[in-house]
């Protein structure tokens, strides 16, 4: 008996880790799941939960992959005593971040190079690891969240706030992901191995 629960547990093994797992690219349009197109002063941000459809043995990167245009604010600088605004009003750029939780987090800025006019962007940032190494993410599901943000300093204030445009927004996940054929391998294997367990428990 021993011989033929030895014998099931190689041929898990071989079968299983033969291929059990392949390098795969996961995408998720973030519209799908109503991501707004517009963020600014008075609508921030937004979040949502997501689930890929799929787990990863082990994930390589994590990217947001999206285009827009941002127009920059306005600003005027303040009096450091009295702090009442000196100066005329300068354009100056606000950004837009994608974030999954501390410290995965990326950000884009600009506006204020073009301002009044919109400048436009169609980036590929990637969201950095931090420790964890993406150990949050293996099973697929997460949260995300894109938002607003402003330069903030004591003696700044803004005369008109800017303009987040975001045309196209996508997840995108790099990663090795199981075989879905060596997943049912292996519970066929683990199945047969828990029989001949069984079996050998009613024959004492």
């Amino acid at each position: 008996m021993k011989k033929n629960i030895t014998g099931v547990i190689t041929l898990v093994l071989v079968l299983g880790f033969a291929g059990m797992a392949d390098a795969d690219t996961v995408e998720l349009d973030l519209f799908g799941l109503g991501c707004p197109t517009e963020f600014n002063w008075y609508n921030p941000y937004w979040q949502t939960d997501f689930d890929l459809g799929t787990g990863f043995i082990e994930i390589s990167h994590v990217y947001i992959d999206w285009s827009g245009q941002i127009t920059a604010a306005l600003a005027q600088e303040l009096d450091s005593q009295s702090l009442e605004p000196i100066g005329e009003p300068f354009p100056i750029g606000v950004g837009c971040y994608a974030s999954m939780g501390y410290p995965h987090r990326t950000e884009i800025w600009g506006g204020q190079a073009t301002h009044p006019v919109p400048e436009p962007f169609d980036l590929l940032s990637e969201i950095p690891p931090g420790t964890s190494t993406w150990s949050d993410l293996l099973d697929g599901q997460g949260s995300i969240t894109i938002g607003y943000t402003e330069v903030v300093g004591p003696y700044l204030r803004y005369v008109e706030h800017g303009l987040i445009d975001i045309s196209s927004a996508t997840l995108i996940v790099e990663g090795i992901v199981p075989e879905p054929a060596s997943i049912f391998l292996l519970a066929v294997g683990v199945f047969g191995l828990r029989a001949k367990y069984l079996s050998h428990q009613l024959k004492k």
